[in-house]
Formats: C-alpha cells, structure tokens, sequence
C-alpha cells in the first residue's frame, strides 16, 4: 500500500462517518418529531376519554332520573286507575240503582195514570161500570176511589 492510499482510506473512513452520522441525526429528529406527534395524539386521546367518561357518567345519571321517574310515574298511574275503576264501579251500582228506581216510577206512573183518569171520569159523573172498563181497574179499587171523590167534593 502507498502512502497516498492511508490518507484516502481515512478521509473515506472519515466521510463515510460524517454520512452515518448525519443519517442517524436525521433519523432521529425524524423519531423525535414521530414521537412529539405520538404524545400529542395520546393527549387529545385522553382528553377524549375524558370527556366521554364524563359524558357516559351524566347519561347514567340521567338514565337513573329517567328509570326513578318511570317507576313513580307507573306508580301513580297505578293508584290512579285503581281509583278510576273503583269509581266507575260505584258509578255504575249508582245507574243500576237509578235505572231500576225510573222502571219502578214507569211502572208506577202507569198506574197512577189509571188512577188520575178514573178520578176525572168520577169528576165527569161516569159511573163504575164506566171506570172499570176505561181504567182496566178492579171494582173494589173504583169504589174506594168514587168514595174518596165524594169526600173531597163534601164541603167540611
């Protein structure tokens, strides 16, 4: 080897150095900068998380509000329906009992319809005969009648 050739090989050895060395610089700021952006990203990752903690801790409260409300409110509509159906089955004993009493003054309203004509027929002069066979009433009844029209006519 030359004398000439030592130096070439230590100025080569020298750059390709000087190379490596600025490649691995290079590379690493390239790291260094993947890294920063790596840190920021898990940053906005948990501010992210956070904010969906807090968001899922509001909805369970809500949800627990929203649950407990529910249950109150099938509660009270409950009692309340209770309450409805007891009265409309009060309500309902009230119109068959109503019901019954109008048939009741119906059927006694006829009667008291044969009554009121036979009192005007005795007021016309008719005689029994006559009452029996327009009021459909029995005998007995037109004689108490009549006798119950003369009393009243009777001045006191």
């Amino acid at each position: 080897m030359s004398l000439l050739a030592v130096p070439i090989i230590a100025v080569s050895g020298l750059l390709v150095s000087l190379l490596v060395t600025i490649l691995f610089i290079y590379l690493f700021k390239q790291l260094k900068k993947n890294i920063e952006l790596l840190n920021a990203q898990q940053q906005a990752d948990e501010f992210m998380l956070n904010n969906l903690q807090n968001e899922f801790t509001l909805l369970k409260v809500r949800i627990e509000q929203t649950t407990s409300k529910s249950e109150n409110d099938l509660v009270e509509t409950i009692q309340v329906s209770k309450q409805l159906e007891h009265r409309i089955k009060l309500v309902q004993t009230q119109l068959q009992t109503h019901q019954q009493q109008v048939m009741q003054l119906q059927e006694s309203d006829g009667q008291d319809k044969f009554y009121t004509r036979a009192f005007k027929l005795a007021e016309k002069g008719a005689d029994i005969e006559e009452i029996m066979a327009e009021c459909e009433l029995p005998r007995a009844e037109v004689e108490m009648l009549l006798s119950v029209y003369a009393q009243r006519k009777q001045p006191k």
